[in-house]
């Protein structure tokens, strides 16, 4: 079986069994979120803290579902729990903890962790921007709304504390 099909060399791609645009914001959120699980995967290599790296893991795994969630298109069928965007807030609390409150802009450059941190943060926020604008359309889980808002959260305080604690 080859991995090339030319079924997506018009600009439409298959969304469970349906042909969309490669433009359809579903597209462009799931990619959006390819995009920031990719940067997560290599920021692992520069982060030496197992609980870390244990969180980049669970955090990969919800926005697997996350996808697949906006993949299906049908809100009856959602993934994302209360629980998880509960999870993620004491995750985020537990690294903040640590730091000083901020008082001004800050750049996150100090390691190498911090810079793929803020590279996949950046990318979260497009994907909520994305999804904001798919919400305008159709119903979409609150709790995913809130997963993807705290995540761009968490995802700057863990590179904050990989900048100023590790």
């Amino acid at each position: 079986m080859k991995i090339y099909t030319k079924r997506g060399d018009q600009g439409q791609t298959d969304l469970f069994n349906k042909r969309v645009s490669k433009a359809d914001l579903h597209i462009m959120v799931n990619g959006s979120m390819d995009e920031a699980m990719a940067f997560l995967i290599m920021g692992k290599h520069y982060m030496r803290v197992p609980e870390v790296i244990s969180d980049i893991d669970t955090i990969h795994g919800h926005l697997f579902s996350i996808a697949h969630e906006i993949a299906l298109n049908d809100p009856a069928k959602a993934i994302t729990k209360e629980s998880d965007v509960l999870w993620l807030e004491k995750r985020l609390d537990h690294y903040d903890s640590f730091l000083e409150p901020l008082t001004k802009f800050i750049k996150l450059d100090q390691t190498k962790a911090a810079s793929w941190l803020n590279l996949a943060r950046v990318t979260v926020r497009r994907a909520e921007r994305e999804l904001v604008m798919l919400a305008h359309e159709q119903d979409i889980n609150t709790y995913t709304l809130q997963y993807i808002n705290r995540l761009s959260d968490y995802l700057f305080t863990v590179a904050r504390y990989f900048d100023e604690v590790k």
